[in-house]
Parts: C-alpha cells; sequence; structure tokens
C-alpha cells in the first residue's frame, strides 16, 4: 500500500518537485484515510508529519491528478458522514465507496464552478476584478453552476451579476479541478459590449478594472497565483497577440 499524507490545510509533502507517496504501515498515519486508486491511499495527517517527509505544497501547485483525487475524496469523506436520504451513517469499501443503510452507494458530490475571459469588444481589454473579502489580486468572473444552467448560461449570469455587464458569444475553453473545494472549475470565454456596467452588482467584488496586455505582462496589477485556472486563463490571454 502507498500512502499519501494530507495536512491539515490539504498540504502534500513534495520532493524533486513530486508528490510523496509512503509505504505502510506508519505509526504517524493514523487520521481517516480513503482509497484513491488501486494500491493507492490518503491520509490525513498533522502539519508535522507533512514536514518530516519533504516540502509542503498546496495541490494546485503540483497539477497532480492523483494528488487532487486524494484531496477531493479525504475531503468529502469527512464531510460527508451520513446518508442523505435516509439518515444512516455511511461506511465506505475498500474502493472508498460509500453505503448507507439501503446498500445503495453514494457517490462523492462535484460541483461545477464557472470562470472566465470577458473581453471588450473590440478594444483588447480584459475584465478583472478583486474580491471584496480577500483583496489582495485581481481575478476573472467566477461562481457556482445553479441548477437546470448551462455552462454558458452560468457564465451570462455571473458576469452580470458580478460586474453589471452583458458577456456574449460564450464559449468553452478549459477545465480544472477544485478538490480543496470538491469542485471542478470550468473555463470560459466571451466578449462584451458594455465598457461600464449597465446593471446593479452583487457585491462580491469591491473593484472592477479593464487591463491590457502590458498591465498583466508587466506585472502592474497582481493577478491570481500560478497554479490556478485563473492564472493560466489571464496569461494565456496576455501573451496570445
Amino acid at each position: 500500500m502507498n500512502y499519501l499524507p494530507v495536512g491539515p490545510r490539504d498540504e502534500v509533502p513534495v520532493r524533486g518537485g513530486r508528490a510523496v507517496f509512503l509505504d505502510g504501515p506508519d505509526h504517524s498515519l493514523d487520521g481517516d484515510a480513503v482509497a484513491v486508486a488501486p494500491g493507492v491511499w490518503a491520509v490525513r495527517v498533522a502539519a508535522a508529519v507533512v514536514e518530516k517527509h519533504g516540502r509542503p505544497v498546496a495541490p494546485r501547485e503540483l497539477r497532480d491528478p492523483l494528488v487532487d483525487a486524494a484531496v477531493a475524496l479525504l475531503r468529502n469523506r469527512e464531510r460527508v458522514r451520513f446518508d442523505p436520504a435516509d439518515g444512516s451513517e455511511l461506511t465506505y469499501d475498500e474502493h472508498g465507496v460509500a453505503f448507507g443503510a439501503s446498500g445503495r452507494p453514494v457517490f462523492p458530490r462535484v460541483d461545477p464552478a464557472v470562470i472566465g475571459i470577458v473581453e471588450l469588444k473590440d478594444a483588447e481589454r480584459l475584465l478583472l476584478g478583486m474580491n471584496a473579502q480577500r483583496r489582495t489580486q485581481f481575478s476573472l468572473i467566477a461562481g457556482y453552476v445553479s441548477h437546470g444552467e448551462t455552462l454558458e448560461a452560468a457564465f451570462e449570469r455571473e458576469v452580470m451579476e458580478e460586474s453589471g455587464r452583458l458577456v456574449t458569444d460564450i464559449r468553452y475553453v478549459a477545465s480544472q479541478p477544485w478538490p480543496v473545494s470538491g469542485s471542478i472549475m470550468v473555463g470560459m470565454r466571451g466578449v462584451t459590449a458594455d465598457e461600464e456596467q449597465r446593471a446593479d452588482t452583487d457585491g462580491e467584488l469591491a473593484e472592477i478594472v479593464w487591463a491590457s496586455r502590458s498591465d498583466i505582462l508587466d506585472h502592474r496589477i497582481p493577478i491570481a497565483a500560478p497554479g490556478s485556472i485563473a492564472h493560466d486563463l489571464i496569461m494565456a490571454w496576455a501573451r496570445e497577440k
């Protein structure tokens, strides 16, 4: 068996640029464990255990599908303890699948969220916003998909709610798992003719700017950190011409 130790902030040990998987058993690996792949488990450990085996690194910095799955499944097991259908306590088999009293499998939940590029029509300017709760960087418009929505409709709604602008010509670009919140981030792209907002916003953004390519490439404004799909989309837009 191989075990990936996951710290209290979902950090994992890294050596040589790769996550460290330990051969079990190990007395320090005494937290909840969940099966990730054949012969591979993730286990919650103290921060000191992670530091003992490597440099603590957030999953998004690694872009390792196995690490993403490990963190997402471990967080799901810690948070989902009872069957939503009958309230019975869940048990997990050797493959990490949960079952309630009815014997029906309860699969881990994945919450889709949209995020994306909004370009000002014929102007080569990118819409960026600063979150009112985290005023450290500018990022892209984002939000969760509601029931009954397509990805395109969700992105159109989020842009209108957060920036007061109507976005059109929406298309899919890329995606990234986001295990910290059990989500998958779906990257979109669209254009708007609204340089100024046309409607009230929900207050989620403290500031909105129209950024040029040089603003981004010359580091004139702080943007989302490397390892995130927001950073990738912003930099791809800035470098594409």
